[in-house]
């Protein structure tokens, strides 16, 4: 069972990156400006000269939205913007969670929203914040790729949810092909890291869950160790 993603309509070379959401790519012979939903740095691909899948915009700031890179031997998806959308199907098709059902998208819990709302088979509630990850170094996926303190503020609040009677659990959906193992990335953001091993401790369950990328749609490989001290 594969989850489809809608086909790019074009290919390109990518250039420059403008800012956060806005880059640059050379697509059918001419420079046009691509939406990049990820707010990650993502160095290790948005390089120049990278070759890039991308769907024609109808309308905004932008004429293409970003799909994914490819690299030499594999396809990694950068729209974030199907995160929940793809936890939400390993959820239904019971290959995460099994029995637990998806009773709301984009919950809302004390002073911000997240991704999903599950039922349990007992019946508790559980939240569920959803983080996609796209930096590998040496078979160890590692997020952030930039720093967050909205993702610190998330994890603080999980824990703050489980002494409130709920389950919640954060998973990793990792998207490249090399990775055996996933951490947190303490150099890059040690307050996010931190967060991340308190939130256990107060009962968080942290899962990573392997996906790999083919023309057009994400195979489900299985779940990650995940590793929280530094490497």
């Amino acid at each position: 069972m594969d989850f489809p993603l809608p086909a790019p309509d074009s290919w390109g070379i990518f250039v420059k990156r403008l800012n956060r959401f806005a880059g640059v790519a050379l697509i059918e012979g001419r420079e046009a400006s691509v939406h990049i939903h990820d707010p990650g740095r993502l160095r290790e691909l948005l390089f120049p000269g990278a070759k890039i899948w991308a769907r024609r915009k109808s309308g905004g700031k932008t004429d293409y939205y970003l799909t994914a890179v490819e690299l030499d031997d594999e396809l990694v998806l950068v729209d974030s913007s199907i995160h929940n959308k793809v936890a939400a199907w390993l959820v239904e098709g019971g290959l995460l969670f099994r029995g637990y059902v998806v009773e709301k998208r984009e919950p809302v819990f004390g002073s911000g929203r997240f991704d999903l709302l599950l039922r349990s088979p007992g019946g508790r509630p559980a939240l569920v914040e959803v983080k996609g990850v796209t930096l590998e170094e040496s078979g160890r996926a590692l997020f952030p790729d930039a720093p967050t303190a909205r993702g610190a503020r998330h994890m603080e609040e999980l824990a703050r949810a489980t002494a409130e009677g709920y389950e919640a659990h954060v998973v990793f959906l990792v998207f490249r092909k090399r990775a055996g193992v996933m951490s947190p990335n303490w150099r890059m953001d040690r307050r996010f890291a931190e967060s991340l091993v308190r939130a256990r401790g107060a009962g968080v369950e942290i899962h990573a869950v392997k996906l790999e990328m083919y023309k057009w749609g994400l195979r489900y490989v299985g779940e990650l160790p995940v590793v929280l001290t530094p490497s």
